[in-house]
């Protein structure tokens, strides 16, 4: 009977002798290729600009399509890293008179949150765009003319994107996303990429009419809902030039796709698969104390019905330049140990 209890005893022991041993040298080959700046504080300019739209198409023919686009793409905030968490703060930047009166005005509400851990990551996001200006291929307006304006079309977009990396030994999201980290060496890790999202779009009016696409068998186009799970395997790669570096991640995978719209006064249900895309690069530089980086991140969905498609698409420019500043005082407390209860 002591016997199985010894052998048990000295499994558990081995096994986590041999974590702790795990973690030791995860922690050594961690540091030759990814350097941290626990002492630092960094503070960081933000510049983004964003052209979230979406196209209605002819599933005949791609060069007769409807684009329908926000008068608002340019945004501008202030980043912070302290205490060991970093906090963004991202505003809209409102638009000329000038290009009011061609392209509409537009409302938006626009939060983001974004969390990065040594091998993973999760975005969340929620847009509420109000307001659109329309593009026809067949009929382009001119430059300086007013173009075809939707106040009362409305979309709502939200939802999250988790990322998993396996090498965390060398490779580090954090050093070309937020710049918490530096990637001294170049290296790449296999990703797992996981995004669930939620879009629904509402207009007072037919946004397109069966005529318009020779699509004389359905009705006029008025509103859709959506909800997507994509699974995406991928790619991650950070390579070092110096404090010069180039990261890029590409994930390609499947969507599974639950959807709703009306055409006329019908409503229609549908499900599908279809493949699924994302990728981010980023140019930078990131040295002891100054950083800046641009980061281009585009995602496509397709949904296909009837004799058309939609396509909601958001491409994204982000400009980060920033200093890291010595900790002193309080700057030097972590979020954990302010909030940690204080043994009697």
């Amino acid at each position: 009977m002591l016997r199985p209890i010894v052998i048990i005893f000295c499994l558990a022991f081995t096994s986590n002798s041999l974590l702790g041993q795990s973690k030791y040298f995860d922690s050594l080959a961690r540091a030759k290729y990814i350097e941290r700046f626990p002492d630092y504080f960094f503070i960081w300019p933000v510049l983004r600009q964003r052209a979230s739209s979406f196209i209605i198409q002819n599933s005949r023919n791609a060069g007769d399509r409807l684009t329908f686009s926000p008068n608002i793409t340019n945004h501008a905030g202030l980043g912070f890293y302290v205490f060991e968490i970093g906090f963004q703060f991202i505003v809209a930047i409102p638009p000329s008179q000038k290009s009011i009166n061609e392209f509409g005005e537009s409302n938006s509400l626009d939060l983001q949150a974004n969390i990065i851990g040594n091998n993973w990551e999760i975005d969340a996001f929620h847009e509420n765009y109000k307001g659109y200006f329309a593009d026809d291929s067949r009929n382009p307006i001119p430059s300086g003319v007013p173009k075809l304006q939707r106040r009362d079309i409305e979309t709502v977009n939200s939802g999250f994107t988790g990322a998993y990396f396996f090498n965390k030994r060398r490779f580090s999201i954090r050093a070309t996303y937020n710049f918490y980290e530096r990637q001294k060496k170049s290296a790449g890790s296999p990703m797992l990429l996981a995004n669930f999202t939620q879009f629904s779009l509402r207009s007072d009016s037919a946004l397109y009419r069966s005529t318009q696409f020779n699509a004389n068998d359905i009705g006029d186009f008025k509103d859709i809902d959506y909800r997507t799970i994509s699974i995406a395997p991928g790619y991650a790669y950070n390579l070092v030039l110096r404090n010069f570096f180039v990261g890029a991640s590409l994930n390609i995978g499947a969507s599974f796709q639950f959807f709703n719209y009306r055409l006329g006064v019908d409503k229609n249900y549908s499900m599908a698969v279809v493949p699924y895309v994302n990728g981010r690069t980023t140019i930078g530089f990131n040295s002891d104390r100054f950083f800046t980086g641009i980061t281009y991140t585009f995602q496509t969905l397709q949904i296909s019905y009837s004799d058309a498609d939609f396509i909601n698409r958001a491409d994204t420019f982000r400009l980060i330049f920033g200093y890291r500043f010595r900790e002193v005082g309080f700057l030097k407390l972590r979020a954990l140990e302010m909030i940690k209860p204080k043994s009697r």
